[in-house]
């Protein structure tokens, strides 16, 4: 620009990535520019930057804009099935010393258990993002290095 400031507008070459013929990157979904790590969603059918999955849970994609959130959530449920889970141990040994009906011990002995491997699993899944969160990496892109496409499947795009 004519007052010595860089023109915001004109992105330097070595930031963009390329197709291997020099082309810049477009969806071949929706058409559009495709910026380095992004992916184009099929349930939201639109392209999510740093786009880390589609969550059934919360009926939408996991991406730059929201993965905090996220990973709140991840969090919240971690702390709230753990919270369960000892709390219902206190109930459920207290139930055995006081020889409570056969109805109360089930149900009790139900909800340790579905706390127990919701617990579990929410916190194996949270773990997994602490460590994909210090790697600095995607689900995706961590799926993507771990199980490369063949040749045969690699599309144009």
């Amino acid at each position: 620009a004519a007052d010595g400031r860089t023109n915001p507008d004109i992105v330097p070459m070595a930031l963009q990535e390329m197709k291997k013929t020099g082309e810049r990157r477009h969806c071949k979904w929706c058409g559009k520019y495709k910026p380095d790590r992004c992916h184009h969603c099929r349930m939201c059918k639109t392209c999510i930057l740093k786009m880390d999955h589609h969550c059934p849970w919360i009926y939408n994609c996991v991406g730059f804009h929201n993965y905090k959130f996220f990973f709140l959530l991840l969090f919240y449920t971690m702390l709230a099935t753990h919270f369960i889970m000892w709390t219902m141990t206190e109930s459920m040994v207290r139930a055995i010393d006081e020889n409570a009906p056969f109805v109360t011990m089930f149900f009790l002995l139900f909800g340790l258990t579905l706390a127990f491997f919701l617990g579990t699993m929410v916190t194996i899944f949270f773990g997994f993002h602490i460590w994909l969160t210090t790697m600095g990496l995607t689900t995706i892109e961590f799926c993507e290095a771990k199980f490369p496409k063949k040749e045969s499947e690699k599309g144009g795009g």
